[in-house]
């Protein structure tokens, strides 16, 4: 039924919040202060709705400079991508929402008091649009082009142009739809990967299989396409991807500064999609730890991203990440200086350590999105006097921040860092210290 709702605010997944009488109401691709017309379903309880029209906007709002952005209609079939969530918003206004939506998550799930956090303002990101070295993109055969699906869909969008990849990313996308094809390629899924630093990408695509004829089409692709220099194919089942050509890419640690040093990445291994936001994060990190002359244990180190500026300041960094291709270019980076890594669990390893009486200055932990149960525990199985602690998830941050006061640490310091412009993703950096 078609409803005029008054967009009250932003829910934690991006969509704006309207009240149809008793009923919580989320609607797409609105702004706070907004009045619009609204599709709602019929029912009962809390329901998401289409937005069919803005009658007024808020004063948040502004305009989308992406084609493919806003609700999908019979006469606009290019819009509806589910790539942003928040290109209509004011970046201000994104900010603070970010920083409301991690004060209340560690309200909420941390059970903290938040006027007596030591919450500090956010750290944008330097570019709020064209600021990703990767992305993954989907093939739409039939039109020969790399593409996003819809929201909530597995319907491609016919995406002419991508506002929030790189320059040479989003050429590269641009090149290898149509050369796909040409080779005869047909992955389910692509991983692209851009160093704006050696002006040249990688590609993982996952594929039905890695035989020799797959193999021979992807010399063909990278053949085709000079900007790409290596390709990953995972086949379903594989334990690791074959390589053709050189997938690895390097980055500086600090674009613009090749001085700072650079860091190897390949598609198949995680790596922080906005360079630029990064280095801040690294930089907010350390500047919190404080590493300088201590002896320093890094878990989840991946492919070394703190690793290298830790090894630069510390007396020592002991490194533990699973053993993979992350850790493989870690140590093709730092292996050899003060850096000393370990292949395993982190959680594992570091109680290890702690049962061997090793001891450390300052830990830095950062974990994939499921955090780290166990954290309180493990500080202080390690008597650790400090630690830093990142995360992509305010959720487990707020809980594993928890743990750690109940182990009888205190939050010194929490700040939320942004990665992920146009969309309501935020990292979290907290400092804990021993009581």
């Amino acid at each position: 039924m078609r409803l005029t709702l008054d967009i009250l605010d932003l829910a934690p997944g991006g969509e704006g919040a309207a009240r149809a009488g008793p009923r919580p109401v989320f609607v797409p691709f609105t702004a706070p202060g907004d009045r619009v017309e609204a599709d709602v379903p019929t029912g009962e309880g809390a329901a998401h709705a289409g937005l069919l029209r803005v009658l007024a906007p808020g004063p948040d709002r502004v305009e989308a400079p992406c084609a493919h952005f806003g609700p999908a209609s019979p006469s606009e079939p290019e819009r509806g991508c589910g790539g942003c969530e928040w290109l209509h918003l004011r970046y201000e206004a994104q900010l603070r929402q970010k920083e409301r939506g991690l004060a209340e998550a560690l309200r909420r799930i941390g059970r903290f008091d938040p006027g007596a956090l030591p919450l500090g303002a956010i750290v944008p990101s330097p570019a709020p649009l064209r600021y990703r070295s990767r992305a993954k993109f989907h093939l739409d055969r039939a039109a020969g082009r790399l593409v996003f699906f819809r929201r909530r869909s597995h319907e491609a969008v016919p995406v002419r142009e991508c506002h929030l990849l790189e320059p040479g990313l989003e050429a590269l996308r641009a090149a290898l739809g149509p050369a796909l094809g040409a080779a005869r390629l047909a992955p389910r899924e692509v991983a692209l990967e851009w160093s704006a630093h050696a002006r040249r990408g990688a590609a993982l695509l996952r594929v039905p299989d890695a035989g020799e004829g797959t193999r021979r089409r992807a010399e063909a692709l990278l053949a085709a396409v000079p900007g790409l220099a290596g390709v990953l194919l995972e086949a379903e089942g594989s334990r690791a991807p074959a390589a053709v050509g050189d997938p690895v890419v390097l980055h500086e640690r600090v674009p613009g500064s090749p001085s700072e040093g650079l860091a190897r990445s390949r598609p198949d291994v995680f790596q922080q999609a906005n360079r630029g936001a990064n280095a801040r994060l690294v930089e907010l990190a350390l500047e919190l730890l404080r590493p300088d002359g201590q002896d320093v244990l890094e878990l989840f180190c991946g492919a070394g991203n703190f690793t290298g500026p830790l090894a630069a300041r510390s007396r020592s960094t002991w490194a533990v990440e699973a053993q993979g291709p992350a850790l493989d270019l870690a140590r093709a980076d730092l292996g050899g200086g003060q850096a000393r890594f370990f292949a395993g669990d982190a959680l594992a390893m570091g109680g290890a350590f702690a049962r061997e009486g090793r001891r450390f200055g300052a830990v830095l932990l950062d974990p994939p999105r499921e955090g780290l149960k166990g954290l309180g525990a493990l500080l202080r199985d390690l008597a650790a006097p400090r630690a830093v602690y990142v995360s992509c998830d305010p959720a487990t941050f707020a809980r594993d921040l928890r743990g750690a006061a109940a182990a009888g640490y205190r939050v010194a310091a929490v700040r939320a860092v942004d990665m992920f412009p146009q969309t309501h993703h935020v990292e979290a950096v907290g400092l804990l210290e021993r009581d």
